[in-house]
């Protein structure tokens, strides 16, 4: 029964294929009925049937109580009847009165490690001796059936195995995922630690202040509190901020106001730098449209590209993120990211550092390739950007030169043009 109903075969409707074959025996034996019948446990199913009466040819199966290919199964053995109404094997089957089955040949449809799913057989309706012609003629055709089962059985197991393989990918996909954020988390930690501890150090001596001038100058004191008060209040949007880009891990494709998340994501960044002389500068052109994109996503993108762009100014420097919209139009000039004709939210991540040679541009989004030292990067920062916006239904490009500082670009689709479906804004393959 698993061999059988490994083949994906029961129930389905009739295919051209296998009506073939049944219409050449039905030549090749001048027999009036050949089916094609695979055998379950209490009924027999018609794969494909030629001469078959009603009510049978369109319900294409019969309980085993009419059925003779039960015992080819039982037997794995062709079985040759003469005359059913004579033979004690069958001549109690209901076949015979009711579908008028009187001469019957049947051959084995067997699976290469000898399992029997059914039977293709001649019937005839009056007596008659099979020759040994006809018996040859239907095991070659009944070996042809089972060449075309065996490849609905092995397409079958290949449609498995590669859903198996895409969950498998999307596993791996999800867990990547988890670790982009974890490793941005490390970075961010680093900083907010350093930026934490000086607003303890804040509020710690602004306490001590205030308590020992409460007494003989009460505004004073009162002021200093209120300076205390301030340095908790930007300790706690800190810490807000970075428990909020923590706990958003649930890959999810939505709008998302651009101007609030980088408004928002701006000291982040800057915690995320932190090192003397670098700085951040976000610019937002008036007006943008919302984006379709997974906001968490997106914020572990800015944070490793502000990671890679710290360690590429080990001098100082300015890391700009900028968004403004663009609009593809048909053109001769091909787009950059392939994108389709439309409009789009761009952007763009750029540093002053040192900058890439055209070797090191050329496979810097691939991922794990890293110029950096051992243990110091995984190379998962721009393959990420550049997946991020693929999979958002935009594009990506990054531009470098030494000495001239990198820029990482990536488009993204407005949000009220595609009407909130990503799929109507992905990048067309080989389009130009």
């Amino acid at each position: 029964m698993a061999a059988l109903w490994r083949t994906g075969l029961l129930d389905t409707p009739p295919e051209e294929v296998f009506d073939r074959l049944t219409r050449l025996a039905g030549r090749l034996l001048g027999a009036p009925v050949i089916l094609v019948s695979l055998v379950e446990a209490d009924r027999q199913f018609f794969k494909s049937a030629v001469g078959l009466p009603e009510p049978w040819a369109t319900r294409r199966q019969t309980p085993l109580s009419h059925s003779f290919c039960q015992h080819v199964v039982a037997t794995g053995a062709p079985l040759r009847i003469a005359d059913a109404r004579e033979d004690p094997l069958v001549c109690d089957n209901l076949a015979v009165p009711d579908i008028g089955v009187v001469a019957y040949l049947g051959m084995p449809l067997a699976t290469a490690d000898g399992q029997v799913l059914g039977s293709l057989c001649a019937i005839d309706t009056k007596p008659r001796n099979w020759t040994a012609e006809d018996a040859a003629a239907l095991r070659d055709l009944a070996s042809l059936a089972m060449s075309e089962m065996s490849l609905r059985g092995l397409a079958l197991e290949l449609e498995a195995w590669l859903r198996e393989e895409a969950a498998a990918r999307e596993a791996v996909r999800a867990r990547m995922a988890r670790a982009r954020r974890l490793e941005a988390l490390g970075q961010l930690a680093g900083g907010v630690a350093h930026d934490f501890a000086n607003v303890l150090q804040a509020v710690q001596g602004g306490v001590r202040l205030a308590a020992g001038r409460l007494d003989r100058d009460p505004a004073a004191a009162r002021n200093l509190l209120d300076m205390v008060g301030g340095a908790a209040n930007r300790g706690a949007s800190v810490t807000r901020r970075l428990l909020a880009f923590a706990r958003r891990g649930e890959l999810g494709v939505a709008r998302v106001n651009l101007v609030e998340l980088l408004d928002g994501l701006e000291e982040m960044l800057a915690h995320t730098m932190n090192a003397p002389g670098l700085r951040v500068v976000v610019e937002t052109e008036p007006g943008l449209p919302p984006v379709l994109a997974d906001q968490g996503e997106l914020e572990t993108v800015l944070v490793n590209l502000a990671t890679n762009a710290r360690d590429a100014m080990p001098r100082g420097g300015t890391f700009t993120v900028g968004a403004a919209v663009e609009t593809v139009a048909d053109g001769a000039v091909p787009h950059p990211a392939r994108l389709r004709l439309g409009r789009y939210v761009r952007l763009s991540a750029m540093d002053t550092g040192v900058g890439m040679d055209a070797g090191t541009l050329a496979n810097a989004a691939e991922a794990f390739f890293t110029t950096k030292p051992e243990g110091e990067g995984r190379g998962l920062g721009l393959a990420m950007a550049r997946e991020f916006a693929e999979q958002a239904g935009g594009g990506f490009a990054v531009a470098s030169e030494p000495g001239r500082g990198t820029t990482v670009t990536f488009w993204l689709p407005d949000a009220e043009e595609t009407g909130g479906n990503p799929a109507r804004s992905a990048p067309e393959a080989g389009k130009r």
